[in-house]
This record gives C-alpha cells, structure tokens and sequence, in this order.
C-alpha cells in the first residue's frame, strides 16, 4: 500500500465518521442525509467547472453507484432510526472489507497473502469494537443490508475512478447528481416545503457534513485509483473505531474492555495492510 494511498484513506475515515455522526445526531436520520449529501453536491457544483466530465468509459460505473446510494441512504437513515451509532456503523462499515477483497479477488484483482491477513484482522476489530450483543435484530438486519450496498458500490467505485482516468472529476460529478437525485427522492417522500423548513433549522450538519463528505470520498476514488480497492476500503473503515468513540463520548453510547480490545486489533491491521 503506496503511503499515500494510507493517509487518504484514513483521513477519508475521520470525515467518514464525522458525517455519520451528525447524521445519527440530528432530528430525523433520513433528512439529515439528504442535508449532508445535498451539502456535498453545492460543494461538488463549486468545483464542476473546474474539472473535465468522466469519459464514455466511466458513465456506466457512475451511473450504477448512483443507482446503488439511493437504497444505501434509505436503508442506513433506517438503520439509524433502529439502533445506536457504534453499533449501526461498526456492522454496516466491518462487513464490506472482506466481501470486497473477495470479490474483487474473483474478478479484478488479487492480493497477497498478507494483505488479506490484514484486511481479516480489521474486519475482525472493527466487529469486536462495535456489535453490541444486545442490540435491536432489526438494525442489524438493516447495518448488514446497507454493507452489502457498501460492498457494491465500493467495487463500482475503484474501477469507475480507474476508468475515468480522472478521479476528483469523477467524484464531483458523482456528488453532483447524488445530491440532486437524493434530495429529490426525500422532497418527494416528505414534500418539498417540509425539507426546506428542516434545511433552514439545521442547516448547519449541511456546512459541517457536505464538505467532509464530499472531500472524503474524493480521497478514498483518488486512492483507489492507483492502489488496491480492498486495502483502501479496509483502510478507510478503520472510521469505526473513531465513530465508536464519537457515540461513547458524546451520544451516552457504553465503552467497555471489547471495544478497547477490537479498536487495537483494527491498528494491527491496518499495520499488517501498510507493511505488507
């Protein structure tokens, strides 16, 4: 793993969890995306005219990752509505890397052994630093179906930002169309009029969300462009044990010998990915 591909992606891991936590924080998790995305898509609109438009080669990829946030952000407003943030987030983000590495090993491209030993060991530590064994059935059904999600569109996404040559570009036009696509979805599920009073009332998890969104994935595209898309997944949800101390700190979320225990085993492993 190039050592710049490492600092992006843990970087994208801090803006990961700080998005996710005002979203989980807010009035209602499903509002709250929709201010966080469309946040991210003005920033994106800002940067459009000064970024080429993704080749014919990347469309397709784009265009399916699209297709895939919009049951992403439905299933984890829901998954939040359902269960706490350490425990939504840790399922939802510790699940991915593994599914990834062997997907992309079936098809795309194959690591070394330890490079696969170190994606295990954080999928491990992440599982260990957040699944509460008492937590509602119904948000970890939900966490599990939005890494599946995760899964996918992580894939879509490596190789979109290969494909368009161009990954920043790529990602801004991704956030424009996102955030137009998903604020339209919840205008239409809430009414226009009722978004627009809850944007003005909190407009401020737009100003603090979108860019840490938007600049997030921007990192994680750039870094899979040029290293492999399961190590810079992997890394990037090392997020968890951030969002985990988020939720302890500020939401009243329980911190406990386990999650101490799986947050080391998450370092080990992004180690063991960084060295090998």
């Amino acid at each position: 793993m190039p050592i710049e591909a490492v600092i992006a992606a843990l970087t994208a891991a801090v803006l990961h969890a700080v998005w996710n936590a005002l979203v989980k924080g807010g009035g209602d998790p499903l509002l709250d995306l929709a201010l966080v995305w469309g946040g991210s898509a003005l920033v994106a609109l800002l940067c459009l005219p000064f970024v080429e438009a993704p080749i014919a080669a990347a469309w397709p990829y784009l265009l399916a990752t699209l297709l895939i946030h919009l049951p992403y952000g439905l299933l984890l407003a829901a998954a939040y509505r359902a269960g706490s943030l350490s425990h939504v987030y840790t399922v939802a983000r510790g699940t991915p890397p593994m599914l990834i590495a062997i997907a992309t090993a079936l098809f795309v491209e194959t690591l070394k052994p330890g490079q696969y030993l170190g994606i295990g060991i954080i999928s491990l530590g992440i599982l260990v630093t957040g699944v509460a064994p008492h937590a509602p059935v119904r948000a970890t059904l939900l966490a599990l179906c939005v890494a599946v999600t995760i899964a996918g569109y992580s894939i879509l996404d490596g190789l979109g930002a290969r494909a368009s040559g161009e990954p920043i570009g790529y990602a801004v036009w991704f956030f424009v169309l996102m955030g137009a696509a998903f604020a339209a979805l919840v205008a239409g599920w809430w009414g226009v009029r009722p978004l627009a009073r809850y944007a003005r009332a909190n407009w401020r998890r737009a100003a603090i969300g979108g860019p840490a969104g938007a600049l997030g994935y921007g990192l994680v595209l750039w870094a899979m462009s040029f290293a492999p898309v399961a190590g810079v997944s992997a890394l990037r949800e090392t997020s968890v044990a951030i969002a985990v101390f988020i939720g302890w700190w500020f939401m009243g979320d329980p911190m406990s010998k386990r999650r101490v225990t799986g947050a080391v085993l998450v370092l080990v492993g992004a180690a063991v990915l960084k060295f090998t």
